[in-house]
């Protein structure tokens, strides 16, 4: 699993082209009901076959935060914003 390969298919679950899509964009802006945030987050899980805890979830607030967490638990990693 890659980068491109996260954000290819959060920019699916967006219903968004993932161009449009940047590290820094809010997840809140692409997503402003908050029900849609936990069915993204749950589609993910199932289709790039991690497990992403509430604990780490919690200091998400941008796509590139949830590429970067996707790809750490891919890896059996601990989330960091670094």
């Amino acid at each position: 699993m890659d980068r491109d390969a996260v954000k290819i298919k959060i920019a699916s679950l967006l219903r968004q082209p993932p161009a449009t899509l940047r590290d820094e964009t809010a997840l809140t802006d692409l997503a402003t009901d908050s029900f849609a945030l936990v069915e993204i987050v749950i589609e993910l899980q199932e289709e790039l076959g991690v497990r992403l805890v509430q604990e780490d979830l919690k200091d998400v607030k941008s796509v590139g935060d949830l590429i970067r967490l996707c790809l750490n638990a891919g890896h059996g990693q601990v989330f960091s914003k670094t």
